[in-house]
């Protein structure tokens, strides 16, 4: 990434209609922000898993289980070649699963008895470097979605100018943190459960720390009236982050900061001021911006302003970015708003190689919610998308139509 405002692949937008729409909060603010992350150098000896060969697992088990202890004795039990065997044992005494002892008899480590006993065939690998990831506020490792490099960016600090350039929207704001690493975080990794999610070996041992360097995470992080999510670029705004939320949730110099950005008088002037502008560059200067019962902003725009002449109908309902805050595209026509979900399932569906039909009926589901109309059976969409001439959309509801429930 080279700009500012590919650092997030997907809009905004998305961002407020799910945290709205599909996880039930009302939206106040959005944020662009860069979360502080220590990227840690460690050096340890780690212990990983691996799916058994199958010939090792029979092999180990025969030793665990079946009272086989030379090659021989294995190669004649399962009836296999000797060689092959010898060959197989060669590699299990080299990865530390077997010992060999006096006169060729064979015994597991109790490496090897562990991994026969949870049938995964552990590895260790000894003094070996990595970099692991931790949210700098409280010291919390990263989960696994974030060691993806072609999707997630970590901006080293001088990188900082650059992707905040005023010029350039969204804005980036960093989040700037007072103290350093807290090197106990290396030693709490040993008692965690849920390894795996966090990008963990089965086991570290020997743990040090070679070095801490502070990277920063771009992510979205939307306030609501009751508790806030954030969103990063693992999940392309789709899904939140349940981790980072719960975070930034408890940081309370992040909160602090977030408070102090903007008063409320600003950020309502700021949203009037480019929905007017807004407004009169779709040639509608007799709209006027109106105050939901939620206390966000709405445009309501009647029937004849959407279509191919004027706005796309598929923006009903739909937000529009004023710096920290937006409004909402509106129109109380029910027609309307059941051409814009039908624009709506065809973006999302008609192109689509295959969609199952839990899939289709809760993204129905969703949009309905957000276009306040009634939840509409498949087969009816079906009829709509074919009067509209949706084609693809009508292939896909009609394939699924007729799909078992």
């Amino acid at each position: 990434m080279t700009t500012a405002p590919r650092l997030m692949r997907f809009p905004e937008e998305r961002v407020l209609e799910d945290a709205a729409f599909g996880q039930g909060i009302v939206p106040t603010r959005l944020y662009a922000l860069l979360l502080p992350v220590w990227q840690v150098e460690i050096r340890a000896d780690v212990t990983e898993g691996e799916d058994f060969f199958l010939i090792d697992r029979f092999l180990e088990r025969g030793l665990r289980h079946g009272a086989l202890h030379t090659v021989d004795e294995l190669a004649t039990f399962f009836a296999l070649d000797r060689a092959l065997v010898a060959q197989a044992v060669r590699f299990l005494t080299a990865i530390g699963h077997l010992r060999e002892e006096s006169g060729g008899r064979l015994s597991l480590t109790p490496l090897g008895q562990r991994s026969v006993d949870d049938d995964i065939r552990y590895v260790v690998t000894r003094q070996d470097r990595r970099k692991l990831y931790f949210e700098a506020l409280s010291c919390t490792p990263l989960t696994q979605a974030h060691y993806d490099e072609e999707v997630v960016t970590l901006l080293p600090a001088d990188e900082l100018t650059r992707v905040t350039r005023s010029d350039h929207y969204p804005r980036f704001t960093p989040i700037t943190v007072t103290s350093g690493f807290d090197r106990s975080a290396l030693d709490r990794l040993k008692d965690r459960k849920d390894r795996a999610r966090f990008n963990l070996p089965v086991a570290l041992d020997a743990l040090q720390s070679l070095g801490e360097t502070l990277v920063f995470l771009p992510v979205y992080l939307v306030r609501g009236q009751r508790g806030l999510l954030v969103y990063g670029q693992a999940e392309a705004g789709t899904a939140h982050d349940p981790v980072l939320s719960e975070l930034c949730t408890r940081a309370p110099e992040l909160i602090s900061a977030l408070d102090n950005e903007e008063t409320g008088e600003q950020a309502d002037e700021r949203v009037l001021r480019s929905a007017r502008k807004w407004l009169r560059d779709q040639g509608l200067d007799s709209v006027s911006p109106e105050r939901d019962n939620d206390g966000t902003w709405s445009v309501s725009l009647p029937a004849g302003a959407f279509g191919d002449e004027g706005i796309p109908v598929s923006r009903i309902g739909s937000y529009r970015m004023a710096g920290s805050r937006f409004f909402r595209v509106w129109c109380p026509e029910e027609t309307s708003r059941k051409l814009a979900l039908l624009d709506r399932l065809d973006q999302r569906m008609g192109s689509r190689r295959h969609i199952t039909r839990q899939e289709a009926e809760e993204l129905v589901a969703r949009l309905a919610l957000q276009l306040r109309l009634e939840v509409p059976e498949l087969s009816r969409l079906r009829g709509g998308a074919e009067r509209t001439g949706l084609i693809g959309l009508e292939a896909q509801l009609s394939r699924l139509t007729n799909e078992q429930r």
